[in-house]
């Protein structure tokens, strides 16, 4: 009953009205049946006997899903159309078709559908017969008779078996009455011939009714073969069909772009459907139209932002179209149309829907494959030009990528790292709570928190990371690579330290010329020192210098301060730089010192231009740094001369000099060769610093010449001023030295 459900309900209403008046036609002949004789039960038993029998025997022609079977049994009903009682008749198709359709275990709506609709043909034929009034049978008349009897019971039972196919299928009735080659028509002509040589036999004598069975096996072997044949032409039309169909798609294989050429996928869907023209619009940017014939016929630019693709699709005389969108879920982008004479079939409309939704399929392949592509360029772009390391660990911690941020922080290739375990190219140490053990460690993945590593390069030096990992998830829950980010925080670390040490420092510098400024003011105050004027002016002296000290401090840090912002302002004048020099020298003299200074002194003038305020202060400098770092009882070495273009000042002194790797640091902020709060000499380390700045500012350059256990040598350039060549020329080389 299930099965009945499930057919259109128009279907259903079909099937009962038939078995309903199908069942009043039975009732109309019911009353005969008091009249049979003993000859009309055994015609009867033969009919329904032959009738079973030849239903067994069925050529299948089948539609799109159900299935239209020809047999011989209308042959048998022709004799017994023209010799046997009506009732006989009706009841006995009644009888051989529910036993021959039960026999092969048929749904019960089909053999009650089939039986009702051969009762009302054959009914029919019977009253047409009737209808001529015929008291013999065997007369010309007789045989025009049931030739137009039959052809009234095929045209009906035709019209019932094709209506129910059309409205279980959704197939056009004509499409489905109409067979291949008039199928129906041979075969109800066929029948009709051998029933009435039935018939002939019949008259003659039952006897020679067996010598109609060679003829009826050879007729239905004949059908059998003619439907064979068209089936399997049918079947190569179809692989011709599948074999183009495959074809096309294969077409449609290449980016469809704007350049993409339609023509052979169109010319193979004009084939596949034995179509006259085959037309394609897609509308992007613009509109353009392909057909089968010429390939891009338009293109177009298009006056609406919703523009109707069917609009632009060519119409031609005599021909039916029929139109494929070309969809997504919410746009239409473009209609796929069939031009042919005879209108589409379910089947190959369902084909052409196919077709277009192949279409748009590949077009949304390559839309998003491209947009793949750009956002793994993009992607690729980040990761190749971010300052930060980023690199993936499969599960069993092998290397599966690797940016040039690693490659820069790590100093491994990438060739040299992918596929390579982590823990051998990641050689990391832990600091300990005594920073004076380290371990060696392993790469924490999937961290929940950011992890700070020691890490060794590959050319052995050391650099400080900050890095994070997060696992990328697989389906099975677990994780399938984790992604790493790391930083170089070596400089951000030295940095703090500097900081940290420079407020140490700072903290020390201030206090010290504060503690003996604060303890002789107390002293005063207390009268715990002598109060003579002798004693007053060397206490004053002393404060003096702790003043004078903690002002050269503060103008230091004002000094960077201003270097850093930009905002050093400088007085460029043509000025003796032997001035400022023996300038500083003479205030560096008057500071109790040990060291003696020996000053080379050209008696030309040599002219620079600069801010005599800021040579003053590069000088005073590079004095101080040679008196703290100078070996006892050493002296200072002071020269200037003229190179080139510039002026070349020279101060040099004797001591434990600068080790190679820290003369390139000995110019940065905060640095000291010999930092802690302990030293051996006093200074922030901003000194140094000062002086490159200002020099660089002026025009000029600083450099060092340094060898451990030898001293240094600092020597600065400035820019010689314009008359300072000849002023240079008019004096004699005299050398002077003061000290």
């Amino acid at each position: 009953m299930s099965a009945f459900r499930d057919l259109p309900r128009a279907a259903r209403r079909l099937i009962l009205a038939t078995i309903v008046v199908g069942a009043m036609a039975a009732g109309i002949r019911a009353p005969d049946l008091l009249h049979w004789g003993r000859w009309d039960l055994l015609t009867w038993f033969g009919l329904s006997l032959g009738s079973a029998l030849s239903e067994q025997f069925t050529v299948a022609v089948r539609h799109r899903t159900e299935t239209e079977n020809f047999s011989l049994t209308d042959a048998i009903w022709v004799p017994a159309l023209m010799f046997a009682r009506p009732s006989v008749l009706t009841f006995a198709v009644i009888a051989g078709t529910l036993l021959g359709h039960s026999a092969r275990h048929w749904d019960w709506y089909k053999i009650a559908y089939n039986t009702a609709q051969f009762l009302l043909a054959i009914t029919a034929a019977e009253f047409v017969y009737g209808l001529f009034g015929l008291s013999d049978s065997l007369q010309l008349l007789g045989w025009l008779a049931a030739a137009v009897a039959m052809l009234a019971y095929f045209a009906i039972n035709e019209t019932f078996i094709a209506s129910i196919i059309s409205l279980v299928e959704g197939e056009p009735l004509r499409r489905v009455l109409v067979l291949p080659e008039g199928l129906n028509a041979l075969h109800a002509a066929g029948n009709v011939t051998i029933g009435m040589l039935a018939a002939l036999v019949w008259r003659s004598g039952p006897v020679g009714l067996p010598l109609l069975i060679a003829p009826m096996v050879i007729t239905f072997l004949a059908y059998r073969g003619w439907v064979h044949s068209k089936r399997e032409e049918e079947q190569a039309r179809e692989r011709d069909r599948m074999k183009t169909l495959y074809e096309a798609g294969r077409a449609l294989l290449r980016p469809l772009d704007s350049t993409f050429d339609f023509l052979p996928f169109l010319q193979l869907v004009r084939k596949m459907l034995d179509a006259a023209a085959v037309e394609l619009v897609m509308c992007e940017d613009d509109a353009r139209v392909y057909n089968s014939e010429s390939g891009l016929l338009l293109t177009m630019a298009l006056e609406t932002d919703d523009p109707d693709p069917a609009s632009l699709v060519s119409t031609r005389p005599g021909m039916a179209i029929y139109l494929a969108e070309i969809r997504g879920a919410q746009d239409v982008r473009g209609v796929l149309a069939v031009h042919r004479r005879e209108g589409l079939s379910p089947a190959e409309a369902s084909l052409v829907e196919a077709l277009a939704s192949q279409v748009y399929v590949n077009q949304e392949n390559e839309r998003l494959f491209q947009e793949t592509v750009e956002q793994r360029s993009h992607l690729a772009d980040v990761i190749g030009n971010t300052s930060d390391g980023i690199f993936v660990v499969s599960p069993d911690r092998r290397i599966l990528s690797w940016n040039p941020a690693m490659e820069r922080i790590t100093g491994f290739g990438r060739n040299e790292v992918v596929g390579t375990p982590c823990d051998e190219v990641l050689r990391l140490h832990l600091e300990q709570e005594d920073s004076r053990i380290t371990s060696v460690g392993t790469l924490i993945l999937d961290a929940p928190e950011t992890q700070d590593a020691r890490l060794i390069r590959r050319d052995g030096s050391e650099r400080w990371i900050r890095y994070t990992s997060n696992s990328m998830p697989a389906r099975d829950g677990g994780a399938k690579a984790f992604v790493v980010v790391a930083r170089d925080v070596t400089a951000e670390l030295e940095a703090e330290q500097m900081k940290g040490d420079f407020v140490a420092t700072v903290s020390h510098e201030l206090r010290t010329p504060l503690t003996p400024l604060k303890g002789f003011l107390m002293s005063l105050e207390q009268g715990l020192v002598e109060d003579s004027a002798e004693a007053r002016h060397e206490y004053y002296s002393i404060m003096l210098r702790q003043a004078e000290r903690l002002e050269r401090l503060i103008n230091d840090l004002l000094d960077v301060s201003r270097i850093d912002s930009g905002k050093v302002a400088l007085d460029l004048v043509a000025m003796d730089v032997r001035e400022a020099l023996l300038e500083q020298i003479r205030e560096a003299e008057q500071q109790p010192s040990p060291h003696p200074v020996e000053f080379v002194r050209p008696d030309a003038p040599v002219l620079v231009h600069a801010d005599p305020f800021r040579v003053g202060q590069v000088v005073s400098n590079l004095l101080s740094n040679a008196f703290k770092y100078s070996s006892p009882d050493s002296s200072i070495d002071v020269s200037v001369e003229v190179v080139g273009d510039a002026a070349l000042v020279r101060i040099r002194n004797e001591g434990e000099g600068i080790r190679p790797q820290d003369q390139e640091l000995v110019f940065q902020r905060f640095f000291r060769a010999d930092s802690g709060l302990t030293r051996r000499t006093g200074g922030v380390g901003l000194g140094l610093y000062i002086t490159k700045r200002l020099v660089e500012a002026m025009g000029g350059s600083i450099a060092l010449d340094s060898e451990p256990g030898r001293g240094c040598t600092f020597s600065f350039r400035l820019p010689m001023a314009e008359s300072s060549a000849s002023a240079h020329d008019q004096w004699p080389p005299a050398m002077a030295r003061s000290g």
